[in-house]
């Protein structure tokens, strides 16, 4: 029995520091850069299982720039906002005309499902952020530049609001790359002729409709696809 445990002992303890390692990551992602994780006491109790083991996790995790540990504590890294960005710009300058295809879709299928959590999420405070952040899209004169910059800036408020900030930082890092890949088209996307997709998407997630707010999604990238010809 005991020579059993013990020459299972080093794979045991392998599998328990991985899993632990998925946990940590797993709370990680519902917290913001900087923000403070619970003490090594704390976690281990959280998770049943040894200090030690809680530190060889926080190791792995250091090492991903997943955590930063300081005196004072161990705290949420910047490492999802530093490293999605130069991936995504590496596979557009390997096939530049199919994979920003392919980038679309990804941000369509995220920003499909992010606006229904924000439709379910939203406070009064969201709301208003996101009303602020459409009328600053429709203010007069802008220039093409500060037109996109204002476009990336609502959607990102909607993954703000729909609260994994995962989410908000993978679509904010697929947003901007394939803005940069989009510059040299004649014109920005534009609704003036046409209901403004932005403001209906604001109606009902202010309305929490997360039905209706997916529909309007689906209709603003077919509107999308046809504007890059798709």
């Amino acid at each position: 029995m005991n020579g059993s445990g013990n020459g299972n002992g080093n794979g045991g303890r392998v599998s328990l520091s991985d899993a632990v390692v998925e946990k940590l990551e797993a709370m990680i992602a519902t917290m913001k850069p900087g923000e403070r994780l619970p003490t090594e006491k704390e976690l281990s109790e959280q998770f049943s299982v040894g200090r030690s083991t809680i530190r060889e996790s926080m190791k792995v995790l250091s090492a991903r720039r997943m955590v930063v540990r300081r005196n004072e504590g161990t705290f949420v890294g910047d490492a999802v906002k530093g490293c999605l960005i130069d991936p995504l710009k590496l596979i557009i300058n390997m096939q530049p005309d199919s994979d920003i295809n392919a980038l679309i879709e990804l941000r369509e299928i995220l920003e499909l499902s992010t606006i229904r959590m924000a439709a379910q999420r939203a406070t009064p405070d969201d709301v208003a952020e996101l009303e602020r952040a459409c009328w600053l899209m429709r203010e007069p004169g802008l220039s093409k530049a500060e037109s996109q910059k204002r476009d990336i800036a609502f959607h990102n408020t909607i993954a703000k609001v729909a609260g994994n900030p995962v989410i908000e930082e993978l679509l904010g890092s697929l947003r901007a790359v394939i803005a940069q890949n989009l510059e040299n088209q004649t014109d920005l996307l534009s609704f003036q002729n046409e209901p403004d997709p932005h403001k209906e998407m604001v109606e009902a997630i202010k309305d929490q409709d997360p039905d209706r707010a997916y529909e309007i999604m689906v209709g603003y990238f077919e509107r999308v696809y046809q504007f890059i010809g798709i």
